[in-house]
């Protein structure tokens, strides 16, 4: 009987160490988030395509809005 009590004792250590392995290599990796590519992302926009600004697209471009002058009367100024 003693061979066989230290052989399920044996057998339930081992099989803990195994499962406490386990949780520890999933705690690490189940965070919902999506995988990390392995290239690092950069922060930075491509160069502007010079051919995007044909003759056409200049001429019928909107100029940008100016911005308002904060000491002018107040702050912003409503569109009219």
């Amino acid at each position: 009987m003693r061979p066989l009590t230290a052989a399920l004792l044996t057998a339930a250590i081992a099989a803990t160490g195994t499962v406490a392995a386990l949780a520890v290599a999933a705690r690490g990796q189940d965070t919902g988030d999506p995988p990390v590519p392995d290239t690092p992302r950069s922060h930075r926009a491509d160069p502007p395509d010079p051919s995007y600004w044909t003759p056409e697209r200049v001429r019928d471009a909107r100029p940008a809005p100016m911005p308002t002058d904060p000491r002018a009367g107040g702050g912003r100024q409503s569109p009219s």
